[in-house]
């Protein structure tokens, strides 16, 4: 049971699987950020996160990192909010100069074996 409220909690946490964004050009913007949280904010394993279609006009870096969660008051992770988490996160920068949009899709491997796709329309000013 302690798994599987892992798992739900943090798909909820995730958001839509489909999300505009808007990038100034040239500079980052954090795309999508994820973790695997316990209850005590320890993880429970790995996120893998791929890109499954790179944007025409820019980059997507993949990195671990601390990540702040978005759990709803309800859920008993959280106080997991107010602290970094082991996590994963994609960056988002444009060529240089570039105006108008561009679109990234991701794989998103969760420890518990469950997969997600989040796709990002991005319009970049």
């Amino acid at each position: 049971m302690r798994m599987v409220g892992a798992v739900a909690a943090l798909l909820m946490s995730m958001g839509a699987a489909q999300a505009e964004k808007v990038a100034a050009s040239g500079q980052p913007l954090i795309l999508f950020q994820a973790s695997s949280t316990n209850p005590d904010c320890t993880s429970t394993g790995k996120v893998i996160l791929r890109m499954t279609q790179a944007p025409q006009h820019g980059r997507v870096t993949i990195r671990s990192a601390g990540v702040f969660p978005t759990f709803a008051e309800s859920n008993i992770r959280s106080a997991c909010n107010r602290r970094r988490v082991p996590g994963v996160q994609a960056v988002y920068v444009s060529e240089r100069g570039y105006l108008g949009p561009d679109f990234v899709e991701l794989q998103v491997l969760f420890p518990q074996g469950t997969e997600r796709s989040v796709k990002f329309s991005i319009s970049v000013k």
